[in-house]
């Protein structure tokens, strides 16, 4: 798979894709959701979403090899004040293990700095997400510090390792 990849707009024929990776309970463990979103919900939200990411502090990118939706990439808690994002990341199944997530956090780096002029972009990672941790330090952020406890899981608590990127 040697395409660019790219980050694009959500358009209406992703809630398909949207809803494949809301339905990845593997992935819960490292959100905040409980359950997954509904197709209908998906749809709704790819038809109406605001894509001014400084009115609604939130913008959902598409990660695109070619015309192939491969993923997923989030900013937010978006502050234009402060010039900074969290990201979120996701890859669907079948593309993982091919450095995809490096290569859209620093396709992401480029467009936060240069289209929204953003300062910084961060991530809360869990200890135990190896896969996580090695794209982002792969695409250059630091560990910052450490949360202890912040996730609930089935089997305990774990602690979480905050991230920055400096663009």
């Amino acid at each position: 798979m040697n395409l660019e990849l790219k980050l694009r707009a959500i358009e209406p024929e992703d809630a398909d894709m949207m809803y494949e990776a809301e339905k990845d309970e593997s992935a819960w463990a490292y959100s905040d959701y409980l359950a997954p979103l509904s197709h209908e919900l998906l749809q709704n939200y790819a038809l109406t979403y605001d894509a001014d990411p400084f009115r609604s502090g939130q913008l959902r990118l598409i990660i695109e090899i070619g015309k192939i939706p491969v993923g997923i990439l989030d900013l937010f808690d978006i502050s234009p004040r402060h010039l900074r994002a969290d990201t979120g990341i996701y890859i669907l199944p079948e593309f993982r293990g091919k450095e995809l997530a490096t290569k859209a956090l620093e396709a992401a780096k480029e467009f936060c700095r240069n289209r929204l002029g953003l300062h910084q972009l961060t991530a809360t990672i869990a200890q135990t997400n190896s896969h996580a941790i090695h794209s982002y330090e792969k695409a250059g952020f630091k560990a910052t510090g450490t949360r202890i406890d912040w996730l609930r899981t089935p089997n305990g608590f774990q602690d979480v390792t905050l991230y920055s990127c400096l663009l």
